[in-house]
């Protein structure tokens, strides 16, 4: 199953790279759980179900021109896969890029994002956090 997990969430990184953010959408549970640990100013740490998640994507969509992740390494923690990940874009009207590594951790069971905690400062700070094996 867990293989299984990591080929499900390449397939969601592939998703978010293409700006198909419906067909994204639909690999989230409806009663999801995101966790930011560095979210926007005017946008709580945590959020919950699928209406927060489409918020989530308008605030992105709304902000950011070229925006992507590049996941260097998916880790399989069964339940969890944590991503190796490089976010990247640049702001509508600017020349500036946008460009974070991190560590983000999803939960994945029976085929859908159950969990999701972003922006750990590390794969080992992300394990640790999560109370697993690194």
């Amino acid at each position: 199953m867990s293989q299984e997990n990591v080929e499900f969430m390449r397939r969601a990184n592939a998703l978010l790279n293409a700006g198909d953010w419906d067909a994204l959408a639909e690999l989230y549970h409806p009663d999801v759980e995101l966790r930011d640990l560095q979210h926007a100013p005017d946008v709580p740490e945590v959020l919950q179900g699928a209406d927060a998640m489409s918020l989530v994507v308008a605030n992105w969509t709304e902000v950011y021109d070229d925006f992507g992740a590049e996941v260097y390494d998916y880790i399989d923690a069964h339940p969890w896969v944590i991503c190796d990940t490089r976010w990247h874009g640049k702001a509508k009207g600017s020349d500036v890029p946008i460009d974070v590594h991190v560590a983000d951790a999803y939960e994945v069971r029976d085929g859908k994002i159950v969990r999701a905690i972003n922006s750990y400062p590390d794969v080992a700070t992300a394990l640790d956090a999560l109370g697993l094996e690194g």
